[in-house]
């Protein structure tokens, strides 16, 4: 079975396994390098059972080369754990996607648990990234196809939020 994500106002849903991604908690924390960062602290449930959780850091800055700020937030999918603690949770979707789908998957859905927003008053960008290297250690080689081996960042998800008021 494969895991697809729909928007929903404050989750991402996926019909298949009925679990939703709930939009996370963001709190603020301060990572060793002393940047500041944020902790996003996920929960997965289903018919509004808990049935999962997923704790991550990210940052957020904001880009105003458009002529209009862009809030971006990163959800930093490079620690091995993060990665192995994704994969653990395949049986709870029950899923038989390959191990790098699954965790593209859940990326999106991680992502996607945003983008129902309506009262933002500036458009928002949520990415969910990890590394070329954290990929070849977890043994998800796949994943990388055709990127080019000079780039260490890698992509996995993204959406952008719209500004807009309800």
């Amino acid at each position: 079975m494969a895991v697809n994500f729909v928007i929903r106002e404050y989750s991402a849903f996926d019909e298949e396994s009925g679990i939703s991604i709930l939009r996370p908690r963001m709190l603020p924390c301060e990572q060793p390098e002393g940047v500041g960062s944020i902790e996003y602290q996920y929960e997965f449930s289903r018919q509004g059972d808990l049935v999962g959780g997923l704790g991550l850091l990210g940052d957020e800055h904001v880009d105003r080369t458009s002529g209009h700020p862009v809030w971006t937030y990163t959800l930093n999918l490079t620690p091995g754990r993060v990665v192995r603690d994704i994969l653990r949770l395949k049986p709870i979707f029950g899923s038989e996607e390959a191990d790098p789908v699954f965790l593209e998957s859940i990326a999106r859905g991680l992502v996607m648990s945003f983008a129902g927003q309506t009262t933002n008053s500036e458009d928002l960008r949520y990415v969910a990234l990890t590394r070329r290297e954290t990929l070849i250690e977890e043994g998800l080689v796949d994943r990388l196809g055709n990127a080019s081996p000079y780039e260490d960042e890698v992509i996995l998800a993204d959406v952008l939020v719209p500004a807009r008021m309800a």
